[in-house]
């Protein structure tokens, strides 16, 4: 009979991220290095910088991709004198072809890399893109607006790859920076905009949107798997292979010995999410992204709905139709110029983000955010200049950007290699459930009541914030785990434990 030195059992969390879920002795581990010691010694260099060029032209033309629902609704409900509801489905039919799509995209990630899903993506978007130029009626641009959806529901792999080559003393700054590819094109569409709908229309518009993403692609090759991928999947020799170029372009060195050769490991199971220890922050994490899609994509709805109310506040009149009753404002230079200037407000959440991450930690910095992305939305409503008016826009632009940039960083920090692409995954689909709903609220309840619609908005914003008050983890300064981190039972010397 063995006698344990304590009656009470001993309970230690084990990192897979240092012994893959299994027990290994210590001498075994000697000379030996993970992929996390590799990445934090390659450092920041030219190897990250080829990433965020890459990566960041991607996450530009998906940006263009995006900001082209804001535009194209206010064309076509001339153009095919739809009514309220009808244009807010346009929108409604990209995001359901997201919310069903992440997920999936997000698994296929996790059980077979982000490099061919990346490439995958990229090649649906554009094609479908391309296509929904040729919509001949309101049924097929909903289609294809849909198919072209699915598409960019796997669109975060590029993030997710990226963040995985980021040591963590660089990881929080450079992927606020990485903002900036997604509001520059952001820009460049409204530009683009200005510069077609008025002349050529917006098939033109449509149709040369998709083919930056399509010269995206070629650049591909030149992207690396992920090396955190490949250990978790077994590859470890591939992964090596990577890590020592990695190291060569940075002009740095690896530790000492070979990388830990990892059983392969369980990959995209979504019960991994709700383990006791990731349970609570997933379902926290849904909501929180449900509200920053509902609040981010709203006030780009609602930009031209706003200068409408605005044109009414000032005595002007619109054109209505009176066959379909449908109230039909084609934008005007002065709208584009606004749009312009309000989507300048995606680049002023980057300074503040840089500097408050790091020492606020995510979930407070989110938490601010929030706070005042609501506090904005709430002051739409008041009847002022169109001056004012432009800066209340900036200024929601600018928060409820900064609120997507900090919780993408949280939700790709705080998941395990093994299902990061999935918790981002399904965390993106529960936003696209909220930017399902928005159009509702930003193109028909605004119609209605102004008031209404920005209270909703407001109201959303504030839970959202003390949700993220009440998150149990902070990644701050936290290493990306491998995977799911078990409560294992401590054993006397000598015995073997069993990882389960």
């Amino acid at each position: 009979m063995i006698e344990l030195q304590d009656t009470a059992p001993l309970y230690r969390r084990v990192n897979s991220q240092d012994s893959g879920g299994t027990f290994t002795d210590s001498d075994e581990s000697e000379n030996h290095f993970t992929v996390e010691e590799a990445v934090e010694t390659i450092g920041f260099g030219r190897f990250q910088m080829k990433l965020f060029i890459l990566c960041g032209i991607f996450s530009a033309a998906d940006a263009m991709e995006m900001l082209l629902l804001a535009v194209l609704s206010p064309v076509l409900r001339c153009d095919w004198l739809l009514q309220d509801w009808m244009v807010a489905f346009i929108t409604t039919s990209v995001f359901i072809g997201m919310f069903f799509s992440a997920p999936l995209w997000g698994y296929l990630g996790d059980s077979y890399g982000r490099w061919p899903i990346l490439m995958m993506v990229g090649a649906w978007i554009s094609y479908f893109g391309f296509l929904s130029a040729f919509s001949p009626t309101y049924p097929w641009i909903l289609i294809l607006r849909g198919l072209v959806g699915a598409g960019i529901g796997g669109a975060s792999q590029g993030f997710t790859l990226f963040a995985e080559y980021l040591p963590s003393k660089h990881r929080a700054k450079t992927l606020i920076i990485y903002q900036l590819p997604w509001a520059t094109g952001s820009v460049l569409e409204i530009l683009l905009a200005w510069l077609l709908v008025p002349w050529v229309g917006w098939r033109w518009l449509v149709a040369l949107s998709s083919i930056p993403l399509a010269i995206t692609i070629m650049g591909f090759k030149f992207i690396p798997e992920s090396a955190r991928y490949l250990v978790a999947a077994g590859e470890t020799e591939k992964a090596m292979q990577i890590l020592q170029s990695a190291a060569k372009l940075n002009k740095s060195q690896l530790p000492s010995g070979k990388l830990k050769c990892e059983k392969e490991m369980p990959r995209g199971k979504i019960s991994d999410l709700f383990t006791p220890e990731y349970r609570r922050t997933s379902f926290q994490l849904w909501f929180i992204w449900f509200g920053i899609a509902f609040s981010y994509y709203g006030v780009i709805l609602a930009s031209s709905e706003i200068l409408e109310f605005h044109k009414a506040c000032a005595g002007e009149t619109s054109l209505t139709d009176s066959k379909s009753g449908c109230h039909c404002n084609l934008l005007t230079g002065s709208d584009y110029l606004s749009m312009v200037l309000s989507t300048l407000g995606e680049f002023i959440s980057l300074p503040f983000n840089f500097l408050m991450m790091d020492r606020l930690g995510r979930q407070k910095t989110l938490a601010f955010d929030l706070f005042f992305c609501g506090l904005f939305f709430v002051l739409i409503q008041i009847c002022t200049s169109r001056g004012m008016l432009t800066f209340f826009i900036f200024c929601v632009r600018g928060f409820a950007t900064a609120c997507f940039n900090t919780v993408y960083i949280y939700t790709t920090e705080v998941y395990p290699t093994t299902v990061r692409s999935l918790g981002l995954g399904t965390s993106s689909a529960m936003a696209r459930l909220g930017a399902m709903i928005t159009p509702f609220i930003s193109q028909v309840l605004l119609g209605h009541s102004l008031l209404a619609a920005v209270l909703v908005y407001g109201g959303v914003c504030l839970l959202c914030c003390l949700d993220c008050l009440l998150l149990p983890i902070e990644t701050k300064g936290r290493e990306m785990p491998v995977s799911v981190w078990w409560c294992l039972p401590t054993v006397l010397p000598g015995l073997s434990a069993v990882a389960h």
